[in-house]
Protein backbone atom coordinates (compact mmCIF):
# COMPACT_ATOMS: atom_id res chain seq x y z
CA UNK A 1 0.00 0.00 0.00
CA UNK A 2 3.14 1.81 -0.47
CA UNK A 3 3.22 4.66 -3.00
CA UNK A 4 5.65 7.88 -3.70
CA UNK A 5 4.19 11.17 -3.93
CA UNK A 6 6.60 13.77 -4.68
CA UNK A 7 9.79 11.36 -4.31
CA UNK A 8 7.77 11.01 -0.80
CA UNK A 9 7.22 7.32 0.71
CA UNK A 10 3.69 7.84 1.42
CA UNK A 11 1.46 5.55 3.92
CA UNK A 12 -1.92 5.14 4.04
CA UNK A 13 -2.10 5.79 8.25
CA UNK A 14 -5.09 4.96 10.37
CA UNK A 15 -5.91 6.62 13.47
CA UNK A 16 -7.48 5.47 16.91
CA UNK A 17 -8.86 7.83 19.49
CA UNK A 18 -11.75 9.49 21.38
CA UNK A 19 -12.65 12.06 18.13
CA UNK A 20 -16.22 10.74 18.33
CA UNK A 21 -16.93 12.80 21.56
CA UNK A 22 -20.08 14.38 21.64
CA UNK A 23 -18.99 16.80 24.69
CA UNK A 24 -15.00 17.11 24.77
CA UNK A 25 -13.16 20.04 22.60
CA UNK A 26 -10.04 18.70 23.61
CA UNK A 27 -10.52 15.42 22.14
CA UNK A 28 -11.64 16.51 18.77
CA UNK A 29 -9.11 18.62 18.63
CA UNK A 30 -6.31 16.75 19.07
CA UNK A 31 -7.67 14.07 16.76
CA UNK A 32 -7.65 16.56 14.07
CA UNK A 33 -4.21 18.09 14.60
CA UNK A 34 -2.59 14.31 14.75
CA UNK A 35 -4.33 13.75 11.35
CA UNK A 36 -3.07 16.97 10.31
CA UNK A 37 0.42 16.18 11.12
CA UNK A 38 0.25 13.24 9.35
CA UNK A 39 -0.61 13.98 6.45
CA UNK A 40 1.92 17.05 6.13
CA UNK A 41 4.13 14.31 6.71
CA UNK A 42 3.54 13.04 3.17
CA UNK A 43 0.42 10.45 4.40
CA UNK A 44 -2.58 9.61 3.54
CA UNK A 45 -4.56 9.39 6.92
CA UNK A 46 -7.70 8.61 8.44
CA UNK A 47 -9.35 8.14 11.34
CA UNK A 48 -10.86 4.21 12.52
CA UNK A 49 -14.43 5.59 13.30
CA UNK A 50 -14.51 2.91 16.26
CA UNK A 51 -16.93 3.70 19.37
CA UNK A 52 -16.23 0.66 22.05
CA UNK A 53 -19.19 0.04 24.07
CA UNK A 54 -18.96 -0.94 27.85
CA UNK A 55 -19.20 -4.54 27.89
CA UNK A 56 -22.59 -6.21 29.87
CA UNK A 57 -21.97 -7.72 33.15
CA UNK A 58 -24.73 -8.17 35.34
CA UNK A 59 -24.87 -5.40 37.13
CA UNK A 60 -25.63 -3.61 34.21
CA UNK A 61 -28.20 -6.47 33.24
CA UNK A 62 -29.83 -5.83 36.37
CA UNK A 63 -29.85 -2.16 36.27
CA UNK A 64 -31.38 -2.47 32.86
CA UNK A 65 -34.54 -4.44 33.93
CA UNK A 66 -35.54 -2.86 36.92
CA UNK A 67 -35.42 0.39 34.94
CA UNK A 68 -37.45 -1.42 31.94
CA UNK A 69 -40.19 -2.70 35.01
CA UNK A 70 -40.35 0.86 36.09
CA UNK A 71 -38.45 0.57 39.57
CA UNK A 72 -35.13 2.54 38.98
CA UNK A 73 -35.57 5.74 36.76
CA UNK A 74 -33.42 6.27 33.63
CA UNK A 75 -30.01 8.11 34.07
CA UNK A 76 -31.23 11.76 32.87
CA UNK A 77 -30.27 12.67 29.55
CA UNK A 78 -27.23 15.13 28.67
CA UNK A 79 -29.56 18.49 29.15
CA UNK A 80 -26.66 20.37 26.93
CA UNK A 81 -27.74 21.32 23.78
CA UNK A 82 -26.05 21.70 20.29
CA UNK A 83 -24.07 18.29 20.51
CA UNK A 84 -23.96 18.91 16.59
CA UNK A 85 -21.06 21.43 17.32
CA UNK A 86 -18.86 18.53 17.33
CA UNK A 87 -19.96 16.80 14.41
CA UNK A 88 -19.67 19.83 12.42
CA UNK A 89 -16.25 20.32 13.36
CA UNK A 90 -15.54 15.95 12.43
CA UNK A 91 -17.13 16.74 9.03
CA UNK A 92 -14.43 19.81 8.25
CA UNK A 93 -11.64 18.69 10.07
CA UNK A 94 -11.42 14.98 10.58
CA UNK A 95 -11.41 12.12 7.83
CA UNK A 96 -13.20 9.06 9.01
CA UNK A 97 -13.67 5.69 7.39
CA UNK A 98 -17.06 4.01 7.96
CA UNK A 99 -18.86 3.29 11.52
CA UNK A 100 -16.74 0.48 13.05
CA UNK A 101 -19.95 -1.29 14.66
CA UNK A 102 -18.41 -4.12 16.67
CA UNK A 103 -14.59 -6.00 17.84
CA UNK A 104 -15.18 -8.15 14.81
CA UNK A 105 -15.22 -5.54 12.10
CA UNK A 106 -12.43 -3.68 13.25
CA UNK A 107 -9.76 -6.44 11.55
CA UNK A 108 -11.17 -5.98 8.31
CA UNK A 109 -11.40 -2.22 8.74
CA UNK A 110 -7.77 -1.85 9.72
CA UNK A 111 -6.49 -4.28 7.24
CA UNK A 112 -6.41 -1.72 4.56
CA UNK A 113 -3.77 1.10 6.45
CA UNK A 114 0.02 0.34 6.13
CA UNK A 115 0.10 1.64 10.15
CA UNK A 116 -2.18 2.33 12.78
CA UNK A 117 -1.81 5.55 15.20
CA UNK A 118 -3.33 4.87 18.55
CA UNK A 119 -4.02 8.33 20.71
CA UNK A 120 -3.54 10.97 21.92
CA UNK A 121 -5.59 11.52 25.19
CA UNK A 122 -6.26 9.16 27.57
CA UNK A 123 -7.18 6.03 25.95
CA UNK A 124 -5.25 3.47 28.02
CA UNK A 125 -6.96 4.71 30.82
CA UNK A 126 -9.63 1.75 31.47
CA UNK A 127 -12.24 3.55 32.69
CA UNK A 128 -12.60 5.70 29.26
CA UNK A 129 -11.35 3.33 26.80
CA UNK A 130 -14.43 0.92 27.37
CA UNK A 131 -12.90 -1.52 24.96
CA UNK A 132 -9.24 -1.99 26.23
CA UNK A 133 -7.60 -4.27 23.75
CA UNK A 134 -9.19 -2.25 21.18
CA UNK A 135 -7.26 0.43 22.44
CA UNK A 136 -4.16 -1.30 22.39
CA UNK A 137 -4.28 -2.22 18.78
CA UNK A 138 -5.53 -5.85 19.81
CA UNK A 139 -7.68 -6.53 16.83
CA UNK A 140 -5.26 -4.84 13.80
CA UNK A 141 -3.95 -7.68 11.72
CA UNK A 142 -0.19 -8.89 11.45
CA UNK A 143 1.11 -7.09 9.13
CA UNK A 144 -0.08 -3.61 9.90
CA UNK A 145 2.10 -1.53 12.30
CA UNK A 146 1.20 -0.47 15.51
CA UNK A 147 2.37 3.25 17.04
CA UNK A 148 1.35 4.93 20.12
CA UNK A 149 1.75 8.54 19.95
CA UNK A 150 1.37 10.67 23.30
CA UNK A 151 -1.19 7.80 24.77
CA UNK A 152 -2.20 8.48 28.39
CA UNK A 153 -2.72 6.16 31.20
CA UNK A 154 -4.28 9.05 32.81
CA UNK A 155 -3.04 8.66 36.24
CA UNK A 156 0.28 7.95 37.64
CA UNK A 157 0.00 3.88 38.01
CA UNK A 158 -1.92 1.29 36.05
CA UNK A 159 -5.25 1.58 36.85
CA UNK A 160 -5.48 -2.40 36.55
CA UNK A 161 -2.90 -3.66 38.44
CA UNK A 162 -5.06 -6.03 40.35
CA UNK A 163 -6.67 -7.57 36.79
CA UNK A 164 -3.86 -10.42 36.29
CA UNK A 165 -5.16 -11.44 33.10
CA UNK A 166 -5.83 -7.83 31.57
CA UNK A 167 -2.38 -6.84 32.50
CA UNK A 168 -0.47 -9.87 30.64
CA UNK A 169 -2.80 -9.29 27.75
CA UNK A 170 -1.68 -5.42 27.49
CA UNK A 171 1.37 -6.58 27.35
CA UNK A 172 1.58 -9.05 25.22
CA UNK A 173 -0.27 -6.55 22.63
CA UNK A 174 2.40 -3.64 23.42
CA UNK A 175 4.89 -6.22 22.32
CA UNK A 176 3.80 -6.22 19.34
CA UNK A 177 4.11 -2.47 18.62
CA UNK A 178 6.74 -0.81 16.04
CA UNK A 179 7.21 2.44 18.35
CA UNK A 180 5.30 3.61 21.64
CA UNK A 181 5.28 7.08 23.00
CA UNK A 182 3.59 8.43 25.98
CA UNK A 183 1.99 12.21 26.73
CA UNK A 184 2.95 11.85 30.92
CA UNK A 185 6.25 10.81 31.85
CA UNK A 186 4.15 8.66 34.44
CA UNK A 187 3.25 6.43 31.38
CA UNK A 188 6.87 5.88 30.13
CA UNK A 189 7.37 4.47 33.48
CA UNK A 190 4.11 2.66 33.31
CA UNK A 191 5.59 1.15 30.36
CA UNK A 192 9.00 0.33 31.59
CA UNK A 193 7.74 -1.44 34.45
CA UNK A 194 4.72 -2.86 34.11
CA UNK A 195 4.36 -3.90 30.64
CA UNK A 196 8.65 -4.08 29.88
CA UNK A 197 8.53 -2.00 26.97
CA UNK A 198 10.20 0.92 26.04
CA UNK A 199 8.24 4.30 25.49
CA UNK A 200 9.19 8.49 24.37
CA UNK A 201 8.19 11.11 26.54
CA UNK A 202 6.17 13.57 23.41
CA UNK A 203 4.10 16.27 23.12
CA UNK A 204 0.60 16.48 22.68
CA UNK A 205 -0.66 16.85 19.56
CA UNK A 206 -2.45 20.16 20.01
CA UNK A 207 1.00 21.41 21.49
CA UNK A 208 2.95 19.61 17.96
CA UNK A 209 1.12 20.98 15.37
CA UNK A 210 1.88 24.14 13.22
CA UNK A 211 0.28 27.28 14.20
CA UNK A 212 -1.58 27.43 10.00
CA UNK A 213 -3.96 24.39 12.32
CA UNK A 214 -5.12 27.30 14.18
CA UNK A 215 -6.12 29.79 11.46
CA UNK A 216 -8.24 27.39 9.62
CA UNK A 217 -9.87 26.16 13.10
CA UNK A 218 -10.66 29.83 14.10
CA UNK A 219 -11.63 31.06 10.24
CA UNK A 220 -15.27 29.99 10.46
CA UNK A 221 -15.28 31.71 14.22
CA UNK A 222 -17.70 34.98 14.38
CA UNK A 223 -17.02 35.40 18.08
CA UNK A 224 -17.09 39.44 18.38
CA UNK A 225 -15.43 41.08 20.26
CA UNK A 226 -13.00 39.29 21.98
CA UNK A 227 -13.69 38.61 25.96
CA UNK A 228 -10.95 40.04 28.31
CA UNK A 229 -10.81 36.83 30.90
CA UNK A 230 -12.86 33.32 29.99
CA UNK A 231 -13.40 30.49 31.71
CA UNK A 232 -13.98 26.49 30.95
CA UNK A 233 -14.67 24.62 34.19
CA UNK A 234 -15.53 21.44 33.78
CA UNK A 235 -16.91 20.80 36.96
CA UNK A 236 -18.01 23.89 38.39
CA UNK A 237 -19.82 24.98 41.69
CA UNK A 238 -21.45 27.67 44.01
CA UNK A 239 -18.24 28.44 45.31
CA UNK A 240 -16.16 28.33 42.22
CA UNK A 241 -18.53 31.01 40.40
CA UNK A 242 -18.30 33.50 43.42
CA UNK A 243 -14.59 33.05 43.42
CA UNK A 244 -14.45 33.53 39.64
CA UNK A 245 -16.10 36.92 40.19
CA UNK A 246 -13.52 38.04 42.79
CA UNK A 247 -10.92 37.34 40.14
CA UNK A 248 -12.85 39.30 37.95
CA UNK A 249 -13.01 42.33 40.42
CA UNK A 250 -8.92 41.84 40.43
CA UNK A 251 -8.52 42.80 36.99
CA UNK A 252 -11.85 44.57 36.42
CA UNK A 253 -13.94 41.90 34.11
CA UNK A 254 -16.30 39.85 34.06
CA UNK A 255 -15.69 36.28 33.16
CA UNK A 256 -17.41 34.53 30.04
CA UNK A 257 -18.42 30.86 29.83
CA UNK A 258 -16.64 29.49 27.11
CA UNK A 259 -17.71 26.04 27.52
CA UNK A 260 -21.16 26.77 26.70
CA UNK A 261 -23.43 29.36 24.90
CA UNK A 262 -24.53 32.53 26.33
CA UNK A 263 -28.31 32.20 25.74
CA UNK A 264 -31.50 30.42 27.53
CA UNK A 265 -30.64 27.26 26.75
CA UNK A 266 -27.68 25.47 28.10
CA UNK A 267 -25.91 24.98 24.53
CA UNK A 268 -22.56 23.95 23.81
CA UNK A 269 -20.37 26.57 21.40
CA UNK A 270 -19.17 25.56 17.86
CA UNK A 271 -15.54 24.24 18.06
CA UNK A 272 -13.96 26.72 16.59
CA UNK A 273 -15.64 29.73 18.85
CA UNK A 274 -14.23 27.65 21.77
CA UNK A 275 -10.66 28.29 20.35
CA UNK A 276 -11.28 31.62 19.22
CA UNK A 277 -12.24 32.67 22.55
CA UNK A 278 -9.41 31.15 24.35
CA UNK A 279 -6.81 32.42 21.61
CA UNK A 280 -8.13 36.10 21.86
CA UNK A 281 -8.71 36.65 25.57
CA UNK A 282 -5.96 38.30 28.01
CA UNK A 283 -6.38 35.92 31.24
CA UNK A 284 -8.03 32.23 30.90
CA UNK A 285 -9.61 30.13 34.03
CA UNK A 286 -9.74 26.19 33.80
CA UNK A 287 -9.23 22.56 34.81
CA UNK A 288 -9.05 21.15 31.77
CA UNK A 289 -5.92 19.91 30.20
CA UNK A 290 -6.33 20.52 26.90
CA UNK A 291 -7.48 23.93 27.27
CA UNK A 292 -4.01 24.78 29.46
CA UNK A 293 -2.83 23.72 26.28
CA UNK A 294 -3.64 26.08 24.24
CA UNK A 295 -3.83 29.11 26.75
CA UNK A 296 -0.04 28.17 27.83
CA UNK A 297 0.59 28.15 23.57
CA UNK A 298 -0.94 31.11 22.77
CA UNK A 299 0.63 33.48 25.54
CA UNK A 300 -2.54 33.81 28.33
CA UNK A 301 -2.32 34.18 31.94
CA UNK A 302 -3.61 30.81 33.08
CA UNK A 303 -5.31 30.48 36.55
CA UNK A 304 -4.90 26.89 37.32
CA UNK A 305 -8.62 24.61 38.95
CA UNK A 306 -7.10 21.66 40.21
CA UNK A 307 -9.53 18.81 39.74
CA UNK A 308 -7.93 15.14 40.90
CA UNK A 309 -11.14 13.81 39.64
CA UNK A 310 -9.95 14.55 36.11
CA UNK A 311 -6.69 13.37 36.48
CA UNK A 312 -3.88 15.81 38.28
CA UNK A 313 -0.95 13.22 37.52
CA UNK A 314 -1.18 14.61 33.33
CA UNK A 315 -1.11 18.57 34.14
CA UNK A 316 2.04 17.63 36.77
CA UNK A 317 3.62 16.40 33.63
CA UNK A 318 3.32 19.15 31.32
CA UNK A 319 4.04 21.39 33.89
CA UNK A 320 7.21 19.96 34.18
CA UNK A 321 7.66 19.48 30.70
CA UNK A 322 7.19 23.66 29.76
CA UNK A 323 9.22 24.41 33.42
CA UNK A 324 5.51 25.75 34.59
CA UNK A 325 5.20 26.53 38.23
CA UNK A 326 1.53 26.78 39.89
CA UNK A 327 1.23 29.70 42.77
CA UNK A 328 -1.77 30.38 44.82
CA UNK A 329 -3.75 33.34 44.32
CA UNK A 330 -3.43 36.23 46.87
CA UNK A 331 -7.19 36.53 47.01
CA UNK A 332 -8.90 35.01 49.36
CA UNK A 333 -11.10 32.39 47.95
CA UNK A 334 -13.29 29.19 48.47
CA UNK A 335 -11.93 27.08 46.03
CA UNK A 336 -8.14 26.18 45.56
CA UNK A 337 -6.98 28.63 42.62
CA UNK A 338 -3.34 28.77 40.90
CA UNK A 339 -1.62 31.15 38.60
CA UNK A 340 0.71 29.53 36.17
CA UNK A 341 4.33 31.05 36.23
CA UNK A 342 6.63 30.49 33.57
CA UNK A 343 9.87 29.65 34.29
CA UNK A 344 11.73 29.46 31.09
CA UNK A 345 11.28 30.42 27.41
CA UNK A 346 7.69 28.50 26.73
CA UNK A 347 8.52 29.06 23.03
CA UNK A 348 11.90 28.24 23.12
CA UNK A 349 11.07 24.58 24.89
CA UNK A 350 8.34 24.04 22.51
CA UNK A 351 10.83 24.29 20.07
CA UNK A 352 12.96 21.66 21.32
CA UNK A 353 9.86 19.07 22.16
CA UNK A 354 8.75 19.57 18.72
CA UNK A 355 11.65 18.60 17.43
CA UNK A 356 11.86 15.54 19.11
CA UNK A 357 8.13 14.58 19.14
CA UNK A 358 8.16 15.15 15.25
CA UNK A 359 11.14 12.75 14.99
CA UNK A 360 9.63 9.77 16.97
CA UNK A 361 6.68 9.97 14.31
CA UNK A 362 8.37 10.43 11.24
CA UNK A 363 11.02 7.45 12.30
CA UNK A 364 7.67 5.54 13.39
CA UNK A 365 6.12 6.10 10.18
CA UNK A 366 9.19 5.32 7.69
CA UNK A 367 10.16 1.83 7.24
Amino acid sequence: MNRLKFGILMKKVGILNFQYSTHNYGAVLQAAALENICRQLGHEAQHLDYMAKPKANLRSFIGKLLRKLGIRKAPQANQVANEEAFERFRQNFIKRTQRIKSAKEFPTAAKGFDSVIVGSDQVWRPAFAKDMLAFFLGYVPKGVDRIAYAASFGTAAWEQADDTVLTEAVRQELQQFRAISCREESGVQICRDVFGVGAEHVLDPLLLVDEPFFEKVVAPSSIQPAAKLVYYKLDSSPEFQEDLKVVGKEIDSDAVNIYLKDSSVREYREVPDWVALIRNSEVVVTDSFHCICLALRFGKEVIFCPNEKRGQTRLDSLFNMLNVSAEPLTVELKTPMFKLVRRGDIAGTLESLRSHSMKFLVDALND
